[in-house]
């Protein structure tokens, strides 16, 4: 099995176009092969003029950029775009970048960004039921009818287009993105994901079982199990002594005791980068094809020349 190591790129967090040019260019010369961009409109209330590039947009320019790149989408939200706009958007994009396009699809949680853009904001089982027929939408307009109607609780389409159709066959890879895992979501992939990705601090033990339940769904929906793909949240220190005061930092920061922070992260990647690979050696033996790491912002580079040099090479 290919084994695909990218990075998680948040524009929320502040990148600049200088930013991205350097983390593009300098993944496209590592042992990484794909980007993937998250879909917010801002950071927090407090994030005044701080940068916030629209997902699709950054993920047009890398494609464009970096023509050796995959770029995908961890995740699109699908409430704030109609999912038939959606459709025709991701199948033009992955036409004009000749089928280099994943496509990270979930039902949206961060209710600040709601609010602020005059989004309605239900309960998680309407979001649920409206990611559902979002992803009936996209596959749908992907699909070989020429028009498409639909008549769902949530959406509607009335002889809607889609042309051209996608440029991967029969469409690009849906990862349907979760950070929870939970049984709906996974029943959800099973009926309509290529691959699932899980973020951003689940367990071996933890994975295990939501891999093996979702395999289940799969087969009782006769379709083959779908591409696993973990997110990472990273942060390497270069000693264990270094760690100890860092860890100290971290948990002042976040005003809670070094206890609480300690279980917070336990199932990250955080530590020595000896550590580091010990922990991604039992991620190893769930058949894991997509690893995707969020490095520290603006510590980028240093990651991508370590996780290049010594972490990915001992993985082999």
């Amino acid at each position: 099995m290919k084994i695909s190591y990218g990075m998680q790129l948040e524009p929320q967090f502040g990148y600049t176009k200088a930013d991205i040019d350097r983390i593009g260019l300098t993944i496209e010369k590592s042992r990484f092969d794909s980007i993937w961009v998250s879909d917010h409109m801002f950071l927090d209330k407090q994030a005044v003029k701080k940068s916030a590039f629209d997902a699709l947009t950054v993920m047009t320019y890398l494609l464009t950029k970096f023509q050796e790149l995959r770029v995908g989408s961890m995740v699109f939200c699908n409430s704030y775009r109609h999912p038939s706009i959606m459709a025709k958007k991701i199948s033009s994009l992955d036409n004009l970048s000749e089928g280099r396009l994943e496509v990270g699809y979930g039902a949206g949680w961060k209710e600040v960004e709601y609010q602020a853009y005059g989004i309605p904001f239900p309960s998680v089982k309407t979001r649920l039921e409206q990611l559902e027929e979002g992803l009936q939408i996209l596959l749908k307009l992907w699909g070989e009818k020429e028009k498409v109607s639909f008549d769902g609780i949530h959406y509607s389409l009335d002889e809607a287009l889609c042309y051209p159709k996608p440029f991967q066959k029969p469409h690009p890879r849906i990862w349907i993105g979760s950070m929870t895992g939970g049984k709906k979501m996974l029943q959800i992939a099973a009926k309509y994901g290529d691959g699932i990705n899980l973020a951003w601090a689940f367990s071996v033990k933890q994975l295990k079982k939501i891999f093996n339940q979702l395999d289940e769904y799969a087969r009782d929906l006769d379709r083959q199990p779908l591409k696993r793909s973990v997110g990472f949240w990273v942060q390497m220190y270069p000693n264990e002594t270094e760690m100890a005061k860092g860890l100290v930092n971290e948990a002042k920061k976040r005003k809670i005791s070094l206890n609480e922070y300690k279980k917070r992260i336990q199932d990250a990647l955080i530590g020595t980068p000896e550590m580091v690979i010990e922990k991604l050696r039992n991620y190893q033996k769930l058949n894991i094809s997509h690893y995707i790491f969020m490095f520290p912002h603006q510590e980028e580079m240093e990651y991508l020349e370590i996780f290049g040099k010594n972490i990915i090479p001992a993985l082999k």
